[in-house]
């Protein structure tokens, strides 16, 4: 038995199924728990520090977010939490992107792409821009309507397609294995270890 986590709080829609297949894979309680969104990294670390006091009163809160261009999250905690981190706050985040995580389950996406996992980097964590490395990825995909929906379309501006969060939520709700993703990702090894410690009893 794991104690419950109280409340999750994350920077976007991908997080939301992350955060709760994460749970789901550790037997963590979450008591029906719907994550909140706070739509973007700026209103995530803007709200960051009444979750982190909430977290004294009301038990782990678990916070989920990305590490874009900053250099460190250490670096990033003690610029957002001037007053430092307090333990039950359980604030992870994904180097440098949340996909990733997702990259790292190179069995499972590779075959949700239908590619060969020969072309997945040895190293998600190590990826400048993950996002991009999953939609370059896709572009080689043998399925047309997933290559329509996560590669933007053609003198679009965009990352992704407009389908992209539909399609990435299908995977982590479906295929994604967090357990297993974790030995090709030591940031989210991290976060599952940090996780446990948090809910133990």
């Amino acid at each position: 038995m794991r104690r419950g986590i109280s409340l999750v709080v994350v920077e976007g829609l991908l997080e939301v199924s992350a955060s709760l297949k994460i749970m789901n894979a550790l037997q963590v309680p979450a008591g029906g728990i719907i994550p909140i969104n706070t739509d973007g990294c700026h209103n995530f670390w803007r709200f960051a520090p009444k979750y982190n006091q909430a977290a004294a009163f009301i038990g782990p809160i678990l916070g989920l977010t990305d590490l874009d261009d900053h250099p460190c999250p250490g670096g990033l905690i003690a610029a957002k939490l001037k007053r430092g981190r307090h333990p039950d706050f359980i604030l992870r985040i994904a180097r440098r992107e949340l996909e990733s995580w997702l990259l790292a389950d190179t069995e499972a996406l590779s075959s949700y792409l239908r590619i060969s996992p020969a072309l997945f980097p040895t190293d998600p964590d190590a990826e400048a821009d993950p996002k991009r490395t999953l939609v370059s990825l896709a572009r080689r995909s043998n399925r047309t309507s997933l290559r329509e929906d996560l590669v933007p379309e053609q003198g679009s501006k965009g990352v992704v397609g407009k389908g992209y969060i539909p399609r990435m939520t299908e995977f982590i709700e479906k295929k994604w294995r967090p357990l297993e993703a974790q030995h090709k990702s030591e940031s989210l090894r991290r976060a599952l270890a940090a996780i446990t410690r948090a809910t133990e009893l």
